[in-house]
Order: C-alpha cells, then sequence, then structure tokens
C-alpha cells in the first residue's frame, strides 16, 4: 500500500456522511469550548483553596463529554423518532 492509500483510509476513519451530524459535531465543539473558557474563569477568580482540582477537572471532563455528546444524542434521538413515526413507504408499482 502507498502512502497516499494509507492517508486516504486514515482520512476515510473521521469521515462524517451526514450534515445534520457534522453540524451537531460542530455545535458540540463550540459549546466545549465554551464551557471550558468558562470554567477556566471560574476556577481562576476563587480563592486558595476554594476549588481542588479534582473537582474542577471532573467539572470540565463532565461538561466538555456533556457538550459534544447531547447535540449527537439529539440529532440521532430525532431521526430514531421519525423513523419509528413515519409508515415505511410502499415501493413504487408498475403500471401494466
Amino acid at each position: 500500500m502507498t502512502a497516499r492509500g494509507i492517508a486516504e483510509e486514515d482520512a476515510a476513519v473521521f469521515k462524517i456522511q451526514d450534515e445534520t451530524t457534522e453540524s451537531a459535531l460542530c455545535v458540540g465543539i463550540i459549546a466545549a469550548l465554551i464551557w471550558g473558557i468558562g470554567l477556566s474563569w471560574y476556577g481562576f477568580h476563587q480563592g486558595p483553596g476554594q476549588i481542588s482540582w479534582a473537582v474542577w477537572s471532573a467539572q470540565l471532563a463532565g461538561g466538555i463529554l456533556a457538550c459534544v455528546l447531547v447535540p449527537l444524542a439529539f440529532v440521532r434521538g430525532r431521526e430514531w423518532v421519525l423513523a419509528r413515526i413515519q409508515p415505511p413507504s410502499e415501493p413504487l408499482r408498475q403500471q401494466s
């Protein structure tokens, strides 16, 4: 396999086929950045000993996971619900 073939395989791993999923992921990443900046701002303005690194780290990790997973779950959950609500379409019949 050539270097180009390996690079194309690696790129295919991260390729997202659905535009709504890609949009949800972008929204989640932006929200995670805002969460991280806000939590850091909050942590810097606390007095010495008022917040522990363990609590801050847990809040940061939990917030980032929630920011990325909630929009994805919303998009996927909406698609799942719509698939269950809408009746299956009948195949087209050829007229003779």
